[in-house]
């Protein structure tokens, strides 16, 4: 089990690596609905690494958004970031013990509200755009919830927040960014 684990997260390091060198955000607007889901997935299967920072989803997401569906990029969105978090829960389910996790703070503090909430926690801490989910997600895994369950309680949290996000950030687009002066703005896309 512990081989899969590595086996599973060295991959989705190596992919996020890849592709973020290869193909710029950007380049997945050409992609549709599928770069959508690519672009929101790469960044959630890094684990602790602020992945977003360098692909982010949100990002593309409105690009697309303008093109077409926006409930549809909503719910590619959260799918592909609900995916993602797989290789948090897989660190915690085979890592729990080989890497000594309740000596980290932030872990423990996971575990607790895990033990104490469950899947509400996971809820919550999925929809909040905060960097703590990978370790919901690593005390999920290494508490042994059901990854059915903690897929499910994921994506109740992150479709929402694709929802708020995508309607947010359209809305910011089309009435605030598009009417600044050209000198204000790096160039948009479309």
């Amino acid at each position: 089990m512990l081989l899969f684990v590595v086996a599973l997260f060295s991959s989705a390091v190596v992919l996020f690596a890849v592709l973020s060198h290869f193909v710029p955000t950007i380049e997945f607007r050409k992609y549709g609905y599928l770069g959508v889901f690519l672009a929101n997935l790469l960044p959630s299967l890094s684990v602790i690494f602020p992945a977003h920072l360098f692909l982010p989803g949100q990002a593309l997401s409105v690009v697309v958004a303008s093109m077409g569906n926006l409930p549809l990029v909503a719910v590619l969105a959260s799918l592909g970031s609900t995916l993602g978090e797989i290789t948090a829960y897989y660190v915690g389910y085979g890592g729990k013990d080989l890497f000594h996790l309740e000596r980290f703070g932030r872990y423990k503090t996971a575990e607790r509200w895990m033990e104490s909430y469950g899947g509400l926690a996971i809820v919550v801490f999925a929809f909040l755009p905060l960097f703590f989910f990978d370790f919901v997600g690593i005390a999920a895994g290494g508490l042994k919830f059901p990854l059915k369950k903690f897929m499910l309680f994921t994506w109740l949290g992150r479709l929402p927040r694709a929802f708020l996000e995508i309607y947010f950030y359209t809305w910011v687009f089309e009435h605030i960014i598009r009417h600044l002066p050209s000198w204000m703005i790096p160039h948009l896309p479309g």
